[in-house]
């Protein structure tokens, strides 16, 4: 390497897999390669790390291949300005699940009335009529603004998971839930009417607040002529900072897993931000992340064992769940962020807290070495705080892949944009999502409207920026399962602008076709 000549890492035997070899010289092979930033010879054993920072950000500096300088080069984090945790509205206080699920629904409807009434008058005109249910008359056309309510005869239900008592078959799993004979009903404070005309039944959900704009048919029918959704909330003007700073959000570490392929990409991802591989160029641009956030799912589906709750507790006594040593895992990869960048993080479906929504932080004596650090900061899930203000705001994916399920919508982003616009969060939620009977108000509300707007372990990483008709200017992100694709993302606090981190260690084949699928658009 200091005669700046080729290093041969050793050729695979000829027709042999990356799994024929042993352990060891593959992840020295893949290690050494990623830090001295060149390919090994071997087809099978590729490994790649590309950072991508702005041109303006992007430090020159001499490479590893330079003669190493006289004095030892020293990186300051760049610090952030400011920052604010605004995710009150999702921390429980004391918790009651005695009150029923209907309080969540009535409080919706009566704080997102008013945005829906004023958004019909914007596109109906101001003398448009808003009328309840009660007050409809036949063939008068009119407005009517409600919660959805979508009859599916696939969904799961408790009566049908019992029915093993009736000696019938269980319903089998499924990607989606919706069918062709699906209908949706509007609902208010007193009545209810089935919706048909120009509609699409399958792309709602329940729980939806909407506008609709018809006249009532015949058999009690409301025909739908046209609807309006909340639209995007008012925005707080961008001020972010004058030079370029980032933020990384990762997701779905899956920590526990049975493969463990992903922890050669995990650990490469925690140097990188730490400082520990690249030229010195490349140390100064990684220095400008201020701040972590991982977005979910940091412990594996493979911890979820339930074994021990259908066997005897004598088979149990001396077995360790499979969280336990995750746990431990996890606590040493966020006590080497920790030492060295404020970190986020986020629990998700796999993760030891609460199921219901909201999820409430993960306990700090689960982390009893990088709790030591004040960087480090257990958050809810969602989560929304404002970065050099620059409002994120996030989940760890819940709520995207519970409509993916029971809509016709099969995009990630798509869904995404969709609950943006609606002015809702989480609308399946309680129906087909947990959540905490709230009764005093909905904090899944969209009050502002935030510049970044991601969700957690989506099936792969796509970035997209719309604009509200008042001006808004909204970032969304994808962010993929880091176990199974390796890609991070950056976001750029200066121009919010996004792009992909890739640690990759495995075949150039699989590589390319990772790569083609990132979908960046703006």
């Amino acid at each position: 390497l200091l005669l700046g000549q080729p290093i041969l890492l050793g050729d695979c035997p000829a027709g042999s897999s990356r799994e024929n070899l042993s352990e060891t010289r593959v992840l020295v092979c893949l290690y050494f390669a990623a830090l001295i930033q060149i390919e090994p010879t071997c087809a099978n054993c590729v490994s790649k790390v590309s950072v991508m920072f702005s041109d303006h950000a992007a430090q020159k500096a001499p490479s590893l291949l330079a003669p190493p300088s006289e004095e030892s080069a020293t990186f300051d984090r760049v610090s952030v300005s400011s920052y604010a945790n605004n995710s009150e509205n999702f921390r429980l206080g004391e918790r009651s699940f005695t009150r029923q699920y209907a309080h969540i629904y009535a409080i919706r409807l009566l704080q997102m009335r008013p945005k829906l009434v004023k958004r019909a008058q914007m596109k109906w005109g101001d003398d448009v009529m808003v009328k309840k249910l009660c007050e409809l008359q036949p063939s008068e056309r009119c407005c009517v603004v409600g919660t959805l309510f979508k009859s599916m005869e696939l969904q799961p239900s408790i009566l049908r998971e019992i029915s093993e008592e009736h000696n019938l078959l269980p319903q089998p799993p499924r990607t989606k839930y919706i069918h062709q004979s699906d209908e949706l009903i509007l609902e208010d404070e007193l009545q209810r009417i089935k919706l048909e005309g120009a509609i699409d039944v399958q792309m709602f959900v329940t729980g939806t607040i909407l506008a609709v704009y018809g006249a009532e048919g015949e058999a009690g029918v409301f025909m739908v002529e046209d609807y309006c959704t909340a639209d995007l909330p008012t925005q707080l003007p961008v001020a972010g900072p004058e030079t370029d700073r980032f933020v990384l959000l990762v997701s779905g570490l899956g920590l526990g897993s049975k493969s463990g392929e992903s922890l050669l990409g995990l650990q490469l991802l925690v140097d990188v931000v730490t400082g520990q591989v690249g030229d010195e160029g490349e140390q100064t641009s990684a220095a400008q992340i201020s701040r972590v956030i991982l977005a979910g799912n940091l412990l594996s589906q493979d911890t979820q064992n339930k074994d021990s709750l259908s066997k005897a507790r004598y088979l149990t006594k001396k077995t360790q769940a499979a969280s336990v040593e995750a746990i431990k895992m996890l606590d040493e990869i966020l006590l080497q962020l920790s030492a060295s960048v404020p970190v986020d993080v986020m629990p998700g479906a796999f993760d030891p807290t609460n199921y219901t929504m909201p999820q409430q932080p993960l306990h700090r004596c689960m982390f009893p070495q990088s709790a030591m650090y004040s960087t480090l900061q257990l958050v809810t899930n969602p989560y929304q705080a404002d970065i050099d203000s620059v409002r994120f705001l996030g989940t760890s994916g819940q709520n995207i892949n519970d409509i993916f399920k029971y809509s016709s919508m099969n995009d990630y982003m798509e869904i995404l944009e969709w609950t943006l616009r609606i002015g809702h969060i989480s609308p399946t939620a309680p129906d087909t999502l947990g959540c905490y009977p709230f009764y005093k108000s909905d904090p899944f509300i969209l009050q502002d409207c935030p510049h970044v707007y991601f969700c957690g372990n989506a099936p792969v990483f796509k970035s997209k920026e719309i604009r509200g008709v008042d001006g808004q200017r909204v970032l969304l992100l994808t962010i993929p399962e880091f176990c199974t694709t390796q890609v991070a993302c950056l976001v750029n606090l200066r121009t919010l602008e996004c792009q992909p981190m890739c640690f990759s260690s495995f075949s150039a084949e699989e590589d390319m076709e990772t790569v083609g699928e990132m979908d960046i658009s703006h």
